[in-house]
């Protein structure tokens, strides 16, 4: 399931970047929808003794999607191309 979830949601983050903003927002809920599976997925194998930083940098990146999707003002695309390029780090050490 991870591999999925991972591909699933740097694709997702892909087509943010390049969407518009009348389709972005679709886009990024599906990221979301993704990393929280993600992170059930790790907290369930950090609880049987998995050691590392994947579920704190899930996290992380969880953290900089929500913040580049609900900013005071305007869209932070740059925290998504941050949030894009740590997904895909992560999905290369898993």
């Amino acid at each position: 399931m991870s591999s999925d979830c991972y591909r699933a949601a740097v694709a997702a983050l892909d087509r943010a970047l390049d969407d518009g903003p009348d389709k972005i927002y679709h886009d990024l809920a599906e990221v979301v929808r993704c990393l929280v599976l993600l992170r059930t997925e790790l907290t369930a194998t950090r609880r049987e003794g998995e050691r590392g930083d994947r579920l704190e940098r899930c996290n992380g990146v969880l953290s900089m999607v929500i913040g580049g999707e609900y900013p005071l003002a305007g869209l932070r695309r740059d925290r998504l191309h941050k949030a894009r390029d740590e997904l895909a780090s992560l999905f290369d050490e898993a």
